[in-house]
């Protein structure tokens, strides 16, 4: 399993990059330069990969964020799925976040019908999924034991962060893994 976070890395990092650059380009006003000099099968296959990207990303990612969180989302925890991640990273995932949000709301706020807006609406979104799930993949890479289920010694199945079982309240070892 650990194999296929790499692949995944890279192509989350690349949506990224791409989707920032289109971000840019949006509001540098570069957009129709760079239409006059691509052809529209290029430009559809583009927005094409990089909408069918975060599909191919986000549905493992959100598998991985499952896994991490024992698959409950009533305690579902994000700084237990970036438990892995150094704090510059989790700050730029909140900061993308916090981007999208202001670009979204001044996006509709604007009276604009171009197709900056909409590069701009889309490209906002799409970082949000490609940076959390880039962070979710480096994440479960640099501590695999995010992956692995805990148990008390009873047997019980406990957090990553529980020192001592829920359930019988016995001290928690720090390798104490289950299945």
């Amino acid at each position: 399993m650990r194999f296929l976070l790499i692949p995944l890395m890279l192509v989350a990092g690349l949506g990224l990059l791409l989707c920032a650059l289109a971000q840019l380009a949006a509001i540098a006003g570069l957009l129709p330069s760079l239409q006059s000099h691509l052809s529209e099968s290029v430009q559809t296959a583009a927005a094409t990969i990089l909408g069918g990207g975060i599909f191919a990303v986000w549905f493992p990612a959100v598998l991985l964020a499952q896994r991490i969180n024992s698959g409950g989302r009533a305690k579902f925890s994000w700084k237990q799925v970036l438990a892995g991640c150094p704090p510059w990273m989790i700050y730029a995932v909140y900061g993308i976040f916090a981007y999208a949000l202001v670009n979204f709301l001044l996006a509709i706020a604007s009276r604009d019908t171009d197709m900056a807006k909409g590069v701009r609406l889309f490209s906002g979104h799409a970082m949000v999924f490609y940076g959390a799930a880039f962070c979710i993949f480096f994440s479960s890479w640099r501590r695999p034991d995010l992956l692995r289920t805990r148990c008390c010694p009873a047997g019980h199945e406990v957090a990553h962060e529980d020192r001592f079982c829920p359930v019988c309240g016995l001290a928690v070892t720090q390798g104490a893994e289950g299945s």
